[in-house]
């Protein structure tokens, strides 16, 4: 009878004691449970700050301010950047030597006005073409890079122009050449009719879906008309 009594004791004292280890298990699973949510909250925070769309945009706006403020280098020079700022010619950039410190100059040389690119211009001022368009556009058709000159991309284009006024309103499509200098990371369309005006588009660098496009005179390369493009 004594050893009977002994036997249960022992069994209800396991039983308390898985009671007990199962609300330890329970206060267990739930630390864990926010322990994970923690470090989920972390990694999403280590991804938005190298996810590559966000560092884009932001060098982009980095960018766009150092055209405004000047880097310290010459229109035909580049800016390697970093810490510690160098300039090199604008032709030496996106030919496969690294000729920055920083290797800068051949980091971003993908071509943005690629064969089949179309982009639609607003205008913001004009004071010099005869249309006097709200929109002007350009599609390129064909694109040549050559092994011995390869810092500059030679391109075939269509200049498209719309125009809505008063006395007159139509569309019309100029056939032009131009090319694509990648150390200035410009545009730059041929005049396509006898008044002489040729069209820039400046990109940043890191966005390729827009750039901020001129209109000059090609004697003086005085601006006449700003457009801001957009890929269609």
């Amino acid at each position: 009878m004594m050893r009977l009594l002994v036997v249960v004791a022992f069994l209800v004292a396991v039983v308390i004691a898985e009671e007990d280890h199962s609300a330890d298990f329970e206060k267990i699973d739930e630390r864990l449970d926010r322990l994970t949510s923690r470090l989920q909250g972390l990694v999403d925070n280590i991804d938005n700050r190298v996810d590559p769309e966000r560092i884009r945009r932001a060098h982009s706006l980095e960018q766009r301010v150092v055209r405004l403020e000047g880097d310290g280098c010459g229109d035909r020079e580049f800016q390697c950047g970093s810490d510690n700022p160098q300039c090199v010619g604008a032709l030496l950039v996106c030919d496969g030597v690294k000729d920055c410190r920083n290797g800068h100059d051949e980091e971003n040389c993908e071509l943005p006005t690629a064969s089949g690119a179309s982009f639609e211009g607003h205008v913001i001022s004009d004071s010099c073409t005869k249309r006097r368009p709200d929109i002007i556009s350009f599609d390129i058709t064909k694109v040549r890079r050559d092994n011995y000159f390869n810092t500059v991309a030679f391109v075939n284009a269509n200049i498209r122009i719309s125009y809505d006024g008063p006395q007159r309103s139509g569309s019309v499509v100029l056939p032009t050449t131009g090319y694509y200098n990648f150390g200035q990371q410009r545009l730059v369309l041929n005049p396509p009719e006898s008044d002489r005006l040729l069209l820039t588009c400046d990109f940043d660098g890191y966005n390729l879906n827009r750039c901020n496009g001129e209109i000059k005179h090609e004697a003086s390369l005085e601006v006449c008309a700003t457009i801001l493009f957009t890929r269609a």
